[in-house]
């Protein structure tokens, strides 16, 4: 059984989605994209870096910390 079978998602959703978390700076994922996230994290399958970025746009977006202006 593949990743995407576990997660429910095709490998270049995944792949978009990994992209999308590195390269964002504000959070602006669809509800799709977030459960994903959840499951991707959930089965360890974010690279330490990838997992840093999510934590980084979700507290953003909780207003814990400021958006670059850079």
């Amino acid at each position: 059984m593949g990743i995407e079978q576990y997660v429910n998602a095709t490998s270049n959703e995944i792949e978009n989605l990994k992209y999308k978390l590195i390269d964002s700076i504000e959070c602006n994922f669809s509800e799709r994209e977030f459960n994903l996230l959840y499951r991707l994290s959930g089965f360890d399958l974010l690279t330490a870096s990838e997992s840093k970025s999510a934590i980084m746009l979700m507290a953003q977006k909780l207003g814990n910390i400021p958006i670059p202006k850079d």
